[in-house]
């Protein structure tokens, strides 16, 4: 591997005149850093970030943490942070944190520890205030947190949630479960409140038995389902807490010959790419992943900004909140 030290040999220069110029310095003669610049792309020069992280005290990373990787709705913004990300030079690290809180906490202590320069996270579940104003990198907040002093970004899941609800009841449905994902979800919490609060405005019950909570995945929709009609409590429509939910849910629904949407109902939550699919054509509220994960990196940047305009190892103090709205996406279900 070519160093630094080899380029200063060959150019006959010092150390510290190539790492200048190298680093766009500007106490370094136009006519040397030319020089140096060409020897190092022409003896292959290749930074070592390891090295300069342990100079700069930070890397040119950002890390995000989602709670599940294979979600389509997390993928979906680990592409747009990456693209937006990249644009600004940074590399991202996604974490995986298996929707396990203790395993996000050691996460985001141990990105602090590798000097990332920033950090993106979805939390796995509702924080106490304060639990954030430890981190002394610059942080952004994929939901609202409670009182704390760093950027967030979320989408507005109560409106989300009124959306599907009242479209279900504009459709003449009355007896209408929520099927939602995992228990300690933030998200999941709202949507459920929210639709909730839908059914006692319209004067409709609320069934303990339709309430329920799982995994966020086809077969958790199938098999909550299936369990309500086995109990003879069986809903006329459903809204569910994601796509992957609504789709074990459809299926269901398809090998039992159900009409659907004329007399059972089901509502989504996401938009992600299988919904639209001709065969399938699930009707579901849009989350802009895209809109989420490039103004997540937007803010993250500024953070940045501030700190390194600020003293070192002095968190970001500029914040800023956002709410982006979803949209219902009407389809055949």
């Amino acid at each position: 591997m070519i160093t630094i030290k080899d380029i200063a040999k060959e150019a006959g220069v010092s150390y510290a005149t190539v790492s200048r110029a190298l680093n766009q310095r500007s106490d370094v003669n136009e006519k040397t850093r030319r020089r140096i610049l060409e020897l190092a792309e022409k003896m292959g020069y290749q930074p070592n970030m390891i090295a300069r992280s342990l100079v700069n005290r930070k890397t040119n990373i950002i890390a995000l943490i989602v709670p599940d990787v294979s979600n389509p709705y997390f993928a979906d913004i680990s592409r747009a942070v990456s693209e937006a990300a990249q644009v600004d030079g940074y590399t991202t690290m996604v974490c995986n944190t298996g929707w396990d809180p203790k395993k996000e906490q050691e996460m985001l202590h141990l990105m602090e520890e590798q000097r990332v320069a920033g950090v993106i996270i979805k939390p796995t579940a509702f924080y106490k205030p304060g639990t954030f104003e430890s981190i002394r990198i610059p942080l952004v907040v994929l939901w609202h947190p409670t009182d704390d002093k760093c950027s967030y970004i979320e989408i507005n899941h109560r409106k989300g949630a009124a959306l599907a609800t009242e479209h279900l009841i504009s459709r003449g449905f009355r007896r209408i479960a929520y099927l939602g994902g995992q228990g300690t979800s933030p998200a999941n919490q709202i949507r459920q409140m929210s639709w909730q609060e839908c059914l006692e405005k319209h004067n409709l019950p609320v069934f303990p038995e339709y309430i329920t909570q799982g995994g966020f995945d086809f077969r958790s929709g199938y098999e909550r389902i299936e369990a309500l009609a086995r109990k003879g409590s069986m809903p006329d429509a459903v809204f569910c807490g994601n796509d992957y939910i609504a789709l074990g849910v459809l299926e269901y629904a398809r090998e039992h010959h159900l009409d659907c949407p004329e007399k059972f109902g089901i509502v989504g939550y996401d938009d992600i790419y299988f919904a639209s699919l001709p065969m399938i054509r699930l009707t579901t509220v849009r989350q802009p992943r895209d809109l989420l994960g490039r103004k997540a990196v937007e803010l993250l940047n500024a953070g940045i900004a501030a700190q390194e305009e600020g003293s070192e190892g002095k968190k970001q103090q500029k914040m800023e909140n956002i709410l982006i709205d979803p949209v219902l996406m009407q389809r055949d279900s």
